[in-house]
């Protein structure tokens, strides 16, 4: 067991740190010791194994607090009692919720500075708590998700304005509950018309929402339709396309089926005039079944002299008969 020394004793003092929020944390690792003083309130921890300078005094987050004086601040502000506030905007429907150590000027202060840009501040409730820095800790990892960054103009600095959040006084409170505290006073006027009038905007919200989500389903469908339509006319353009590069094949083969047609029709045309001219003339010509055999003029020639003779060898023998026969008689 460790104790603590007169030095720490006067060092914990002069700080304004109550000596019953230390603890012993001898033979205890950090971690330990951390959940210890987390279940106790402590707020400083000695007998630890000590700093680089020998010191024996820590905070929950095992820093020294000899060697840093922001620890110091910080640690103080845990020790301090004082009072938890919410104040509220009807106009801008947001809500302040911070701690200070005397709460009763704080609407006049806000409206003054014009806090956050905002000048209708009322107040809705006050409360007070043992420890103004562990109720703050409390609220800002809480409410982390409602804060709304806010500018705060003062002595003609503007600074970031802290611990103004879009939430429900109603779900505020119960996030404040959850730490211990002692309420103070509360007006259920200003809580229940700001979470009326809050209640309206989320559904509001709601309602655009859904309008927003019904909306962009519609242009979902329409892009949907128009993608279909578009995949239609380019189903019928091809279609068409097709249609006609047939057609046009179609075409083609009739085209040149005529053509054939045509070139046989002159070349029979032709035929039957060599064959009208040699009727005229008196010759016989012997026309070939097939279009593809030519006769050249020498035949055509060899073949009237062959006739002749054969004209000829039939006339002899008829006067070599009738000769015959008119000896015979």
């Amino acid at each position: 067991m460790a104790t603590l020394t007169q030095e720490q004793t006067d060092f914990l003092k002069s700080h304004h740190i109550p000596m019953d929020k230390t603890f012993d944390a001898s033979g205890l690792s950090s971690k330990e010791y951390k959940a210890k003083m987390k279940e106790n309130g402590a707020l400083v921890a000695y007998g630890v194994p000590p700093c680089p300078k020998g010191h024996t005094l820590k905070n929950k987050q095992a820093n020294c607090l000899q060697c840093n004086p922001q620890a110091i601040a910080s640690l103080k502000r845990q020790a301090t009692s004082g009072e938890v506030y919410i104040a509220v905007s009807p106009g801008q429907l947001l809500a302040k919720i911070s701690l200070v150590e005397d709460a009763s000027n704080i609407i006049q202060q806000l409206n003054s500075e014009n806090h956050a840009e905002i000048n209708d501040w009322a107040l809705a409730m006050t409360g007070r708590t043992d420890s103004i820095g562990q109720m703050e800790n409390h609220l800002q990892q809480r409410l982390a998700d409602y804060q709304v960054p806010r500018k705060l103009t003062a002595d003609g600095k503007t600074t970031k304005a802290s611990g103004v959040y879009d939430v429900d006084v109603h779900d505020a409170l119960e996030v404040m509950n959850e730490m211990p505290f002692i309420l103070s006073e509360i007006d259920n006027a200003v809580m229940d018309d700001f979470h009326a009038r809050y209640s309206d905007k989320q559904l509001r919200e709601q309602q655009q929402t859904e309008q927003l989500a019904i909306e962009e389903a519609a242009r979902k469908q329409a892009e949907l339709a128009e993608q279909a339509r578009q995949k239609q006319a380019k189903l019928e353009e091809q279609r068409q396309l097709q249609q006609q590069a047939k057609q046009q094949k179609l075409a083609q083969k009739q085209q040149r089926q005529q053509q054939f047609e045509a070139k046989k029709a002159q070349k029979q045309q032709k035929i039957a005039t060599q064959v009208k001219h040699s009727s005229l003339d008196g010759t016989l010509v012997a026309i070939p079944k097939s279009s593809s055999i030519k006769q050249s003029p020498q035949g055509f020639f060899d073949n009237q002299k062959n006739v002749m003779w054969l004209m000829i060898a039939i006339a002899v023998i008829l006067a070599i008969m009738v000769t015959a026969y008119a000896m015979l008689k």
